[in-house]
């Protein structure tokens, strides 16, 4: 499997966090992303010995929304993001990905400028620990997590707010202007998630392996390569499809698709 790859442990469903390590490993994947509450739930200090013991990078800790649409609602959603920056040191987690969260009431523009000013303590703790945070577009289903669908708004938001773009290809791939936005958030990705998308699919979550959907990946894989982008790529499948096939075998299809990918691509 190619050295940049990571397994995203919620494509191998519940179990604790020395059991994901143990499976991502076992996979030959040389990273992992982790989800907060496993995390928390392990302890860091045991999470970090896992990781040593396997030789797996915390590619990224999911950290999930970030509340911004009031004062009060910001206050709480630094004090939660601060604790998670703090494990993400402990652990030598390289990133923590992350949504905007709601916008309430708030026009569009105001929200965004809003989320950079209330996030921006945040964004100095994270550099000063060694993590990037990175902001991933998500789909308008989740329009209470965030106000983030589309790349190029995803790289706006997180430029104004000096923090890292992750980009999430499911839910981005459809963009009109997904190549200039891959382009223009070159220079800021943090993280790059990959999984397919089966045309007729209609229900969340309905992630496929890569190369098994309509996801260019063949065309996009090239593009953010050639950004200089030399972080890890996560594989994130979650579903029914996944499920009815297996974990193991769909991850190790996943990870001989994207190593193909990655080497034409030149990575």
């Amino acid at each position: 499997m190619h050295r940049a790859l990571s397994i995203n442990s919620l494509s191998l469903g519940p179990g604790t966090l020395a059991a994901h390590v143990r499976q991502v490993a076992g996979l030959g994947a040389g990273a992992i992303g982790l989800t907060l509450e496993e995390v928390v739930a392990c302890g860091a200090p045991a999470a970090a010995r896992l990781l040593r013991e396997t030789g797996l990078v915390a590619a990224t800790l999911t950290h999930r929304a970030f509340g911004f649409a009031s004062a009060a609602e910001a206050a709480v959603g630094r004090e939660h993001l601060n604790k998670t920056i703090a494990l993400a040191g402990e652990i030598g987690a390289q990133t923590i990905t992350m949504t905007t969260g709601g916008r309430g009431d708030l026009p569009w523009a105001e929200a965004a400028a809003r989320f950079a000013e209330e996030i921006a303590p945040c964004a100095a703790r994270a550099r000063a620990v060694g993590t990037k945070i990175s902001l991933e577009p998500t789909s308008h289903l989740y329009a209470d997590a965030s106000i983030a669908h589309r790349l190029a708004d995803t790289v706006d938001i997180a430029v104004r707010a000096g923090i890292g773009v992750g980009i999430d290809l499911f839910a981005c791939w459809v963009d009109a202007d997904i190549e200039d936005a891959i382009a223009a958030a070159g220079p800021h990705i943090a993280l790059v998630q990959v999984s397919d998308y089966v045309c007729g699919d209609r229900g969340l979550p309905c992630r496929a392996v890569p190369g098994d959907g309509a996801v260019p990946l063949g065309r996009l894989m090239p593009r953010i390569v050639k950004t200089g982008f030399r972080g890890y790529f996560d594989v994130e499948v979650i579903g029914p499809r996944l499920e009815a096939e297996g974990a193991e075998a769909g991850l190790r299809r996943a990870g001989a698709v994207m190593t193909r990918l990655l080497e034409a691509a030149g990575y």
